[in-house]
């Protein structure tokens, strides 16, 4: 797992020159309805915070939490959060991406008509 503290930090900082955009220390990554935001925890490697924020239409999706590394590799670092009522959400982040799949139950953080629009690879 120190191996895993490591690379998150690393993977943060190197990931600056090739994030879409970077605000401070938050990388944002987006796609076409949508955007993430990530951004190391200060003395704590094996997690970041994140927000994703995407819309349908005149709906919005919006979700926002710590998500801790539950394992990396040397392409990827991937990071999962979860709440109370089941909603599951995974991040991979590598490669000049960050692909986010989220459960079902992550719709209560949604507005009509969004499906799952949080589930997608932000760029």
């Amino acid at each position: 797992m120190k191996k895993c503290v490591i690379t998150l930090l690393v993977g943060l900082c190197c990931h600056a020159a090739i994030a879409a955009e970077r605000e401070g220390n938050t990388f944002i990554y987006q796609k076409a309805n949508g955007e993430i935001r990530l951004s190391a925890i200060p003395g704590n490697g094996q997690q970041a915070t994140f927000l994703i924020n995407t819309n349908v239409g005149m709906h919005v999706c919006e979700v926002e939490g710590i998500a801790t590394a539950i394992a990396d590799t040397p392409q990827h670092t991937t990071l999962e959060w979860r709440n109370e009522n089941h909603c599951l959400i995974t991040l991979t982040w590598g490669q000049n991406r960050v692909k986010v799949n989220a459960n079902e139950e992550c719709n209560s953080y949604c507005g009509m008509n969004t499906g799952n629009s949080l589930s997608g690879v932000y760029q």
